[in-house]
């Protein structure tokens, strides 16, 4: 069925009776009061953008610490290390943080203040055994503060497992030293032995009748029958036994010495383990010489010249990211931008209406 004339020229109505055409002149007669609402809401935007106190993050990342403990492998015990705890954990202690008060007591703040009242966001990282700490705050330095105070007080947390595995490591040191030690004296005396071992060797040998091939020498020969004229064939055979004896004494003395030097040279591979270890958890301590006197090898032994143990972690300090979190300045112009665009469009046609309404009426 054919359209009437009236129908095919009439302009398209948007829903409330207004045409496309009509839309366009009212926005093009009243394009002032929408620029103006415009510019109205930017400039609000703007003076309120900078009137709001800025918010920096502070961030800060941290791990477990190291420990070692003994764990037994076969039929003997080994050096394991270990995370002090899992990330998870650490971050729930984190969440909860229960050193708030402690932490406004070392900071000497006032707990009834609400500003020092602080949210603290964490996230484990994945594929890392890290937690990433932040604050959102207004007063950055304070915040920065805190959050270095909290890490503080994260570390007393688990600081006495660390130096009780250091001490354990410790006793293990001096229990390789000495052993080194004992080793050392036992060498010294099998050392001693052997030298006995040689001198009565060498009284024997001046009784016992040797035959040396190819000595022509009739002194030494004449001296050797002197000897022989004293001594029976049992007397012969005792000495020489003797010598025999203490010869055999001799090759198992120097087979022990072997044992105990290997011995020796597995507990300086210990030692250097144990230190490699103790360096680890931040404990250094002075190299100690098996030869010095018992005395001061207990002394030095107990003594650590430096001491820099910690329960956790720390892969990045605390710091101040200089991009503000809010307010963002070029957001919320643009979102006022688009909202006084449609306010003052909508004003404009309400203006227009109402208008209308009253020439008609």
């Amino acid at each position: 069925m054919d359209r009437k004339p009236e129908e095919q020229h009439k302009p398209y109505q948007l829903e409330g009776g207004i045409g496309v055409f009509e839309f366009v002149q009212i926005i093009l007669k009243r394009k002032k009061l929408i620029i103006g609402v415009f510019l109205i809401a930017v400039i609000v935007a703007i003076a309120v953008s900078y009137m709001i106190k800025p918010v920096y993050r502070v961030s800060a990342v941290v791990g477990p610490g190291k420990i070692y403990e003994l764990e037994p492998v076969s039929d003997t015990l080994i050096w394991r290390e270990k995370d002090i705890d899992t990330p998870e954990n650490i971050e729930r202690l984190i969440s909860q943080n229960p050193f708030h008060h402690a932490i406004l007591t070392q900071l000497g703040w006032d707990y009834e203040d609400p500003k020092n009242k602080f949210e603290i966001k964490t996230n484990v990282q994945k594929g890392a055994k890290s937690i990433s700490l932040s604050i959102d705050s207004s007063d950055p330095e304070m915040s920065k503060e805190y959050l270095s105070a909290l890490i503080d007080q994260l570390n007393g947390f688990y600081l006495p497992k660390v130096e009780r595995s250091a001490t354990l490591l410790n006793y293990e040191k001096k229990r390789i030293i000495d052993e080194k030690r004992c080793i050392a004296d036992q060498i010294g005396l099998i050392n001693h032995k052997l030298q006995v071992l040689e001198q009565q060797n060498a009284k024997l040998q001046k009784h016992i009748e040797v035959n040396i091939k190819g000595v022509d020498d009739e002194q030494i020969l004449d001296n050797r029958k002197a000897v022989q004229h004293d001594l029976t064939s049992v007397d012969k055979l005792i000495l020489t036994l003797m010598m025999e004896n203490n010869d055999i004494q001799s090759q198992e003395l120097k087979q022990e010495i072997e044992t105990l030097k290997s011995k020796l040279a597995n507990l300086d591979f210990q030692a250097i383990d144990v230190e490699i270890k103790l360096a680890n958890l931040g404990v250094k301590t002075e190299s100690l010489d098996v030869q010095s006197s018992e005395s001061e090898a207990q002394q030095n032994d107990l003594k650590s010249q430096q001491t820099e143990v910690s329960g956790i972690k720390i892969v990045q300090e605390p710091i101040v990211d200089p991009q503000r979190v809010s307010p963002k300045r070029t957001l919320m112009v643009a979102v006022a931008g688009v909202l006084g665009l449609f306010v003052g469009i909508v004003a404009a046609i309400a203006a227009e209406f109402w208008q209308s309404h009253k020439t008609a009426a």
